[in-house]
């Protein structure tokens, strides 16, 4: 699992490398590949400079390992919502009518990256993205959709570099 120390995140402005988790449909690994790839390279958020699918690492839904492996996924990036929930809540930040008195600087960038996770909006801290959905979750629809067609749905694992 992602290690997701909120408190030490200063650390990690000097990381160069980053792992995802990426849920997409496609009729075969190729497919997927190039369906994922192409959303990097017109991603205008994130411009990584290298991009690599980590195909022996990367499942089709079929596998008995994937759902296992989306929900630990899926579960990564609710932990660092909570987290980034709770540091914020550590602040102050207890309620909505505290956001306007957020001054800007780190705590503002902490709400910022809470707002990308709810709003399906990729980013560097996420660890799964949903690329069919635009989401770092999976709908009730979407998991019933994977189970009545395992032979379409992939989760590839994707290492970048800044």
């Amino acid at each position: 699992m992602l290690n997701i120390d909120i408190l030490s995140r200063q650390k990690d402005l000097g990381k160069t490398q980053y792992y995802h988790e990426i849920l997409t449909k496609g009729a075969d690994l190729e497919f997927s590949k190039r369906r994922v790839l192409r959303f990097f390279q017109k991603y205008k958020l994130i411009n990584y400079s290298n991009v690599s699918v980590l195909e022996k690492e990367s499942l089709p839904a079929s596998s008995p390992e994937f759902e296992e492996r989306l929900k630990e996924a899926i579960l990564t990036n609710r932990q660092l919502l909570r987290n980034l929930i709770k540091e914020l809540q550590d602040e102050g930040i207890t309620t909505i009518q505290n956001l306007q008195a957020i001054q800007q600087g780190y705590k503002t960038r902490v709400f910022h990256v809470i707002t990308h996770l709810l709003d399906g909006k990729f980013g560097l801290d996420t660890h799964f993205y949903n690329l069919e959905e635009d989401s770092h979750w999976v709908s009730e629809e979407l998991w019933e959709k994977i189970k009545n067609d395992t032979s379409h749905y992939w989760l590839l694992s994707i290492e970048a570099k800044i």
